[in-house]
């Protein structure tokens, strides 16, 4: 239930701000100098600008950048603390797009905190994000140098792959229920640029819940488990809970790999060094197998 302290002193804060700029917009042209980062791929962009110390909190949900370890913590994408991001007298929330945010960026807005949400589930979205990013605070030009070394590294890596043999990948984010990545995310899109084939390919989400009947079916020859983020969660090559489908070409190969979700599952800057992961993950025989801290 809601502190009737917290909704009296929001309720005060919205009437002074009603009282004071009525209707008044949100300047949209003056660079953000007060920032709340909830996303962590905007929090690497920001770096790379050179721009987090302007970063005044950050969610609940990293990796974040080793500087930002002793900022306050605002909440997550869905649920941000309103009042926690008023007290810190932010003027700008950089988060990721989430239909569950809607109200709270609308609270936000209201109360005169600019909400910026970016895309970052997709490959496309990650390039168009950081051009975002750039027209923020005006540093257009060097968000497309990051661009374009980024879009090198992962031709590089597609030259690398052509020719080699197609192996059925699944990529899976979530368990219990299980969730796989699908077409528009990128992972599926990681997958297809090292020659690989994805087993959820016809899924009808980037991100969707998917059967373990149809997955079995479809007789992955890699998997990479990315669906736990615990402290002591299984990381490594290793069959964990796939052992028991021992039929499963991944599994009788020793193709299984538990992956922490940064290394993988949250794009952004580092597109790069994700396919030349995945290329070692798919198709060991070209880049070289992954060492075991790579997956840590």
């Amino acid at each position: 239930m809601s502190n009737p302290r917290t909704l009296a002193r929001l309720a005060l804060a919205v009437s002074v701000l009603t009282a004071c700029a009525g209707d008044r917009e949100i300047d949209s042209t003056r660079s953000p100098e007060r920032i709340v980062v909830l996303a962590p791929a905007a929090a690497e962009i920001l770096e790379a600008l050179d721009l987090l110390d302007r970063v005044v909190g950050v969610g609940e949900f990293g990796p974040w950048p080793g500087a930002l370890a002793d900022r306050p913590r605002v909440g997550g994408y869905a649920s941000p603390n309103v009042e926690r991001v008023l007290d810190l007298r932010a003027d700008l929330v950089l988060t990721t797009e989430s239909a569950a945010a809607t109200a709270a960026h609308a609270r936000l807005g209201a109360l005169g905190v600019r909400v910026v949400a970016l895309d970052t589930s997709t490959y496309d979205g990650v390039f168009e994000s950081l051009e975002q990013v750039g027209r923020l605070f005006g540093r257009e030009r060097e968000t497309a140098a990051l661009a374009s070394g980024m879009r090198a590294e992962i031709e590089e890596v597609r030259a690398r792959a052509e020719g080699a043999p197609a192996r059925r990948v699944l990529c899976v984010v979530g368990r219990d229920p299980l969730y796989v990545a699908g077409p528009g995310s990128h992972l599926d899109e990681l997958i297809r640029l090292v020659g690989g084939e994805n087993v959820a390919a016809d899924a009808a989400a980037p991100y969707q819940q998917f059967s373990l009947e149809a997955v079995l079916e479809r007789l992955p020859q890699v998997i990479v488990d990315s669906s736990d983020n615990g402290a002591r969660a299984l990381r490594g090559r290793a069959a964990g809970s796939w052992a028991r489908f021992e039929f499963l070409p991944a599994v009788g190969d020793d193709r299984v790999y538990f992956i922490d979700p940064g290394r993988l599952a949250i794009p952004g800057l580092r597109l790069g060094e994700m396919a030349r992961l995945m290329g070692q993950l798919v198709q060991p025989e070209i880049f070289g197998e992954a060492r075991p801290e790579q997956l840590e």
